[in-house]
């Protein structure tokens, strides 16, 4: 499994926005072969949002790219094999 980590900063007072913007790319790459979820991570104090999607293979990651690229804003992208996963079971 692997993982794209991408690190946006904004004005505390632009988050929404780019959480809306967000939004819609990962509605468009979730529709993708292989992947297999994600989330966004936000810090408005801070003004900054992590987005992180989880790839069956490096194959699909790489070729999701040009829909990232494609959105109204861009971060910092940096890529992740996933070595360990833990999750709990909701009762």
């Amino acid at each position: 499994m692997f993982a794209r980590v991408e690190t946006f900063q904004a004005a505390p007072e632009g988050m929404d926005e780019l959480i809306s913007g967000q939004q819609k790319t990962v509605a468009l790459v979730r529709q993708l072969p292989g992947n297999m979820g994600g989330y966004l991570l936000v810090n408005r104090e801070h003004g900054k949002a992590l987005s992180v999607t989880y790839w069956e293979g490096e194959d699909d990651r790489e070729s999701a790219e040009s829909e990232f690229r494609a959105a109204p804003t861009t971060g910092e992208v940096e890529l992740y094999s996933i070595a360990m996963q833990e999750a709990l079971n909701p009762s």
